[in-house]
């Protein structure tokens, strides 16, 4: 009994306590929602006493603002701090010597006409960039620029920050491909300094002063990745230019770039090397096999042209050497002279060729050589008769046909009349008239006359026929007498350069190989070595290393 008294009184009282919160909760209810209310009123009037002072205080600064003097107007050189923000490198050009840049230029001074009282509760305003417009801000451009524009995606990348005290931020992000005076005689090892110069347009040193804005004065260049170069470090550097307007004052930030050579051994260096030892196979090619060392060598030296001239395109057109130009240069020197000991191989070849024969008239013809038929040419109908050594210059046939024709004409001329050969009739005798015959003084006439049957009178020849038979005798005579003069004039000078070939052998000694073996022999030892040698001489260690490692290994 005494156990459930005491639970029907604990209940008792649990109930009369929830009937109690219950109370209280419903009578301040309505309470709450009143204080929330005010809360929200209050601030919804702060905010809008807040959007009415900067309204008004915008319009107080800009009451009796000229945007036409700059700050601190007749007193003291305003100062103008800066910095540079590096977005990224977008392009480099040899050809056009620039190259293209995006960054965030921003600018600071201190403008006494924007300053406010402190009592106003605004330590800081963020304008857009259109509110520039309305206010005094630097003359400043870019002094090296080609080309720049600002970004508008989605607005003009403009920003402007005003501070109680009346400092300005004014910032900026644009893209601006700016001229780079690159010297490049060591092209592709070379390092290139680019720079980004700042300068006031119209304020002279006497009314505005730059400077960088240090320590910060430059950043993101470690994260910026330049095509086909590496940048190795950069610096700040503080000029004052004169002009014939005044003395300025010019901010450059310097980028010392170094250019990667990855590109370039595979693009050029290892083709040229891989042509290179290509001509030198020909070397172990058979010295009669003329048509394989022949195309195998104009095929080298057509590709190296094609390579050298790609080059050529990729760079501007200068005057001085470059060090990719004795690169290809030597390399097309030793194809081309690989071409020439093949040209020197086979004229010693047939040159002993042609001493065993016994030094006849003719070099050997096709069917001497029947290992090589393709080659066997009578190269005496090329060859120039001074330049060929020991061999025996023939009279010319020509010219002894000539001599006995006319040495025959002669004699018959003066023992008796020249009777011409019998020829044979019209070959299209319809075309001739029916009762008009041909003499038979006509048909002795050697060659074929052209003349119409009206001019025959009674069966004899015109008066004209004989006198144009007899003028057609003269001419073939003047033009064999020319043909022997020519002939004649050909022969003599041939004797001519023949006297000058021996007195410059006399002079010249003559090199003979009895092996022409040994030639391809001793170029397979010395073009290698002396390739590297003269790259040795003009390249880097690295890049001497490399060809050295390609070639004997």
């Amino acid at each position: 009994m005494h156990r459930s008294r005491t639970r029907l009184t604990q209940i008792f009282h649990t109930s009369i306590a929830l009937l109690l919160v219950s109370t209280i909760f419903c009578q301040n209810g309505p309470a709450h929602n009143h204080t929330a209310d005010q809360i929200s009123s209050y601030w919804s009037n702060r905010s809008q006493t807040m959007y009415s002072n900067a309204s008004s205080l915008l319009s107080d600064l800009l009451s009796d603002y000229d945007i036409r003097l700059r700050p601190g107007f007749g007193g003291d050189a305003l100062l103008l701090t800066m910095d540079i923000i590096i977005a990224s490198f977008d392009s480099i050009s040899e050809v056009d010597m620039d190259y293209t840049l995006t960054m965030y230029l921003h600018q600071y001074w201190t403008d006494e006409r924007l300053r406010w009282s402190n009592e106003i509760p605004i330590d800081e305003m963020t304008l857009s960039g259109e509110f520039s417009q309305n206010i005094w801000v630097p003359d400043t451009f870019l002094a090296n620029d080609k080309h720049s524009y600002l970004h508008e995606v989605t607005e003009r990348n403009k920003m402007l920050r005003v501070n109680v005290d009346g400092k300005v931020a004014y910032g900026m992000r644009l893209t601006s491909t700016l001229s780079c005076s690159m010297n490049l005689r060591n092209f592709p090892l070379d390092s290139q300094n680019c720079t980004v110069e700042i300068e006031s347009y119209g304020y002279t040193t006497s009314e505005v002063l730059m400077k960088w804005n240090y320590p910060l004065a430059v950043h993101g260049v470690e994260q910026a990745d330049v095509p086909q170069f590496t940048i190795t470090g950069f610096h700040t550097e503080d000029s004052i230019v004169s002009t014939a307007t005044g003395s300025y004052q010019r901010l450059s930030l310097v980028f010392q770039l170094r250019r990667s050579v990855g590109y370039f051994i595979f693009q050029t260096y290892l083709p040229c090397v891989l042509i290179v030892m290509l001509s030198w196979v020909s070397f172990w090619i058979n010295h009669e096999a003329t048509s394989a060392r022949v195309a195998l060598g104009i095929t080298t030296v057509l590709t190296m042209t094609t390579i050298s001239t790609g080059v050529r395109q990729s760079l501007p057109r200068i005057s001085y050497v470059k060090s990719i130009d004795i690169y290809l240069v030597m390399c097309f020197v030793f194809v081309f002279a690989a071409l020439l000991e093949y040209a020197a191989v086979n004229y010693s070849y047939w040159g002993r060729e042609r001493g065993r024969g016994g030094g006849g008239n003719e070099w050997p013809v096709n069917g001497a050589n029947k290992e090589d038929r393709e080659s066997a040419v009578n190269v005496q109908k090329w060859v120039p008769s001074g330049l060929m050594d020991g061999v025996p210059q023939p009279q010319d046939r020509r010219v002894e046909a000539l001599e006995e024709a006319m040495g025959s004409s002669n004699t018959a001329s003066k023992s008796s009349p020249v009777k011409p050969k019998k020829r044979s009739s019209s070959p299209i005798p319809p075309l001739c008239r029916s009762g008009n015959t041909i003499s038979e003084e006509a048909d002795e006439v050697p060659d074929y006359p052209r003349y119409s049957s009206t001019s025959l009178k009674g069966g004899r020849p015109h008066a004209s026929l004989n006198h144009r038979t007899h003028h057609m005798r003269g001419s073939h005579s003047a033009r064999a007498k020319r043909r022997m003069t020519l002939a004649r004039m050909n022969v003599s000078m041939k004797q001519s350069i023949s006297g000058i070939g021996r007195r410059a052998r006399k002079v010249i000694p003559s090199i003979r190989v009895r092996d022409v073996n040994l030639i391809d022999k001793y170029s397979r030892v010395v073009f290698p070595p002396l390739l590297l040698e003269l790259l040795h001489d003009g390249w880097s260690d690295n890049i001497t290393s490399f060809l050295i490692f390609f070639f004997y290994f």
